[in-house]
């Protein structure tokens, strides 16, 4: 049962982003799945080598492939954020100190929010498309942060994609562990797809379309897994990975037919 309201809270707070396009993706610097709609985690210490300065620069790439030039701006929602962290979004062309629990980016005549040219994340400017949080933590306590980056129509203000930001913030130093991560592809995909697992030795996977319907479901998946997918809706699905001590990962994967 508990492991039941922890799913649907989860799948609450990724449901509402799905006010999305298939024609963006958002990519962590650049490379590797679209991990828009999905949560990207950071786990730090107060000597990490990703805190410049006691400041956490993360670099998402944003690109266009909704047929046309499309003007964007970012939203900034917190989730979950301590009142004593500070953070900025960076868009091209400058970085903004944020206000308040909702927070967008300018578009007016001295400041107008980019226009990304169809097929590329750069901007009518010749500026890379890249969305980047500037966090940082108060370093006085282990603590724990959510913001969530919407893709933001600028006439109508309507939230196209998301990504979710989740930073781990722990006192002292790290163990040196291996890396976690989850890679996907091809994405979008037609007739199987690819998960590729780093970090863990098992773990429980399950894959659920945009209602919460469970479609795929294996409980014991080690290193890579080929997923049949012929037979899958059209659509978004979430690929989510269960593993003990760690906190459930979610990937979006797109099936086109």
């Amino acid at each position: 049962m508990k492991k039941n309201i922890l799913f649907s809270a989860l799948f609450s707070i990724l449901s509402s982003s799905l006010i999305a396009q298939d024609g963006i993706s958002i990519q962590h610097d650049g490379t590797g799945p679209d991990i828009s709609g999905s949560i990207y985690s950071v786990n730090l210490f107060g000597t990490s080598p990703e805190l410049v300065g006691g400041v956490l620069d993360v670099h998402f790439i944003v690109t266009n492939t909704t047929g046309s030039d499309q003007q964007w701006k970012i939203t900034r929602k917190k989730i979950s954020v301590p009142a004593s962290w500070n953070d900025q979004v960076c868009w091209p062309p400058l970085c903004y100190n944020t206000t308040g629990a909702i927070y967008s980016t300018p578009n007016s005549g001295g400041n107008p929010a980019p226009t990304i040219i169809n097929g590329t994340a750069e901007t009518t400017n010749s500026e890379i498309a890249e969305l980047k949080p500037r966090i940082t933590p108060d370093q006085s306590s282990a603590s724990y942060a959510l913001y969530r980056y919407y893709i933001t129509e600028t006439t109508t203000g309507n939230y196209l994609d998301s990504v979710d930001l989740e930073v781990n913030f722990t006192m002292g130093v790290s163990n040196i562990k291996q890396e976690i991560s989850v890679s996907i592809a091809p994405n979008p995909a037609t007739d199987f797809v690819s998960i590729n697992l780093n970090g863990i030795e098992t773990a429980a996977i399950k894959i659920v379309d945009v209602l919460g319907n469970t479609v795929f479901r294996d409980s014991y998946f080690s290193g890579v897994k080929k997923i049949d997918v012929s037979n899958f809706k059209n659509g978004i699905y979430f690929v989510m990975i269960e593993s003990n001590g760690i906190k459930t990962m979610t990937r979006k994967v797109v099936i086109k037919h």
